[in-house]
C-alpha cells in the first residue's frame, strides 16, 4: 500500500483509503498474500521435485526414469536415419538461416519451402515431398503476394501444398503444437525467429532463455520427422568466421542442426555458408534472378574467374578444339592448352574423345548465368 504524506486516520479524505484497500486490500489482506507467496516459493517446482497446487499443498513428486540402452542392442537394432528434406542441403531437425537485412534469405527460405511443397527438386537436388508451412510475422501479405506472383506460382497450375501465416503470439508453443497436430508439415518456416519467440527478459540470462526456446523447436523438428527453419538476422561486423557473425547468443549456434548463412557478393550474386551435425561444410554461389529465385551456379570454392567463364561460354557453344577458342580470344595455343587443363582439373571440361565439352558442373554454370 502507497503511504499517504501523513499516514494519520482523519488527516487525508477517507476516499484515498478507500481506493488504497481496492486496489491493494487491507493490511492483513497483504499480510496474508505475502505469507501464500512464500509458501509457494518454499515448495520446489523443478523437475523431479513436489509441485504446487492452487490450494498451496503439494502435489507427489514426480518421478522420472531414464531409458538406458546397451551398445549391444544399438548396434543390432540401429535407429532410423531421419531423411534430408532436400537432398544433402536441408536435414532434418533446427536449421538456423541467418543473413543481412534485404540480402534475400526470405527469399531463399521461401524458395525451398515451395519446392518440398510442390515436389520439384531444387537445383538438382531431390525433395522429401510434403506440406510446407510459412509463419511470416514480418512481411505484409502483398509482399509475399508479388513474390509468389514474381515466382510463377499461380492458380492456373498447381499451386504448391504451402500454408501461410501473418502474426503470432509471440512465445505460445503451446499453439504451434496443437497446430502441427491438426496439420502435420514437413517444413516450416519462422521468419523471423527474434519476432516469434518469446520476448527477451533482460534481467535474465540471454543464453538460457534463447537456448530453451531453441530446444523446443529443435524436438518439436525432430519427433515428428520434419525440417523447422528459422531466418534471422547477422550482426554488422566481419570480424571472426562468417558463423559467429550469427546475431543473438552463442545458444543459436549450440542449439541448431545445422547454420546457414547468406552472404552478398554482388548485386546478384550470393554465397551460401552450410555447416551441420549433417551437412557438409560447403559454400554454394547462387544468382539471383529477375524472377526472385537463385540458381546454383558452382562450389564458391571451385569459382571461376571472368577469364575460365570466356572459356565455357565457347565450349557451350560447340567449341571443341584449342584451335578455334584461340581464334575467338586472340590468345596463342600455349594459353588455350594451360587453361583448358585448369578446367579439365576443376571439373567444369572433359575431353572424350578429344573433343572438349562441359560437365553437368560446368553446364549449371552456363544456365545459372543465363
Amino acid at each position: 500500500m502507497t503511504t499517504a504524506p501523513d499516514d494519520v486516520p482523519g488527516s487525508v479524505p477517507p476516499a484515498w483509503y478507500a481506493a488504497q484497500i481496492e486496489a491493494n486490500g487491507n493490511r492483513l489482506d497483504q499480510q496474508a498474500a505475502a505469507e501464500k507467496r512464500a509458501e509457494k516459493a518454499r515448495i520446489a517446482k523443478a523437475n523431479g521435485h513436489a509441485d504446487a497446487k492452487p490450494n498451496g499443498k503439494a502435489k507427489a513428486p514426480e518421478i522420472w526414469t531414464p531409458e538406458i540402452t546397451m551398445t549391444e542392442k544399438l548396434i543390432v537394432t540401429p535407429p532410423v536415419r531421419p531423411k534430408f528434406v532436400i537432398d544433402g542441403l536441408l536435414p532434418t531437425g533446427l536449421v538456423y538461416l541467418a543473413g543481412r537485412p534485404k540480402g534475400g534469405k526470405s527469399l531463399l527460405a521461401l524458395q525451398m519451402a515451395v519446392a518440398v511443397a510442390s515436389g520439384n527438386p531444387l537445383w538438382g537436388r531431390e525433395v522429401d515431398a510434403g506440406r510446407g508451412w510459412y509463419i511470416d510475422v514480418e512481411n505484409a501479405r502483398w509482399r509475399v503476394y508479388d513474390r509468389l506472383v514474381k515466382a510463377g506460382i499461380d492458380t492456373t497450375g498447381r499451386a504448391p501444398n504451402l500454408a501461410w501465416s501473418f502474426e503470432w503470439k509471440r512465445g505460445n508453443q503451446n499453439a504451434l503444437t496443437e497446430a502441427l497436430d491438426r496439420m502435420p508439415v514437413k517444413l516450416l518456416v519462422i521468419d523471423v525467429w527474434a519476432k516469434f519467440r518469446a520476448p527477451l527478459d533482460r534481467r535474465q540470462d540471454q543464453y538460457e532463455q534463447e537456448g530453451t526456446e531453441l530446444a523446443f523447436l529443435a524436438r518439436v523438428a525432430n519427433e515428428r520427422a520434419m525440417a523447422i527453419i528459422c531466418v534471422g538476422h547477422t550482426t554488422k561486423s566481419d570480424i571472426g568466421d562468417v558463423y559467429s557473425q550469427i546475431g543473438g547468443s552463442t545458444a543459436i549456434s549450440g542449439g541448431s542442426d545445422a547454420l546457414f548463412v547468406l552472404r552478398k557478393e554482388a548485386d546478384d550474386r550470393r554465397v551460401l555458408h552450410m555447416t551441420g551435425r549433417d551437412v557438409a561444410d560447403s559454400r554454394f554461389m547462387l544468382r539471383l534472378g529477375n524472377d526472385l529465385q537463385f540458381r546454383f551456379m558452382c562450389d564458391a570454392d571451385s569459382m571461376v574467374s571472368e577469364e575460365q567463364m570466356r572459356y565455357l561460354r565457347l565450349i557451350a557453344k560447340g567449341a571443341g578444339f584449342q584451335r578455334p577458342i584461340a581464334d575467338a580470344l586472340g590468345v596463342s595455343s600455349a594459353a588455350v592448352s594451360k587453361m583448358t587443363q585448369r578446367l579439365i582439373e576443376a571439373g567444369f571440361v572433359c575431353r572424350p574423345s578429344g573433343v572438349l565439352q562441359l560437365t553437368d558442373l560446368g553446364q549449371q554454370i552456363i544456365e545459372a548465368e543465363q
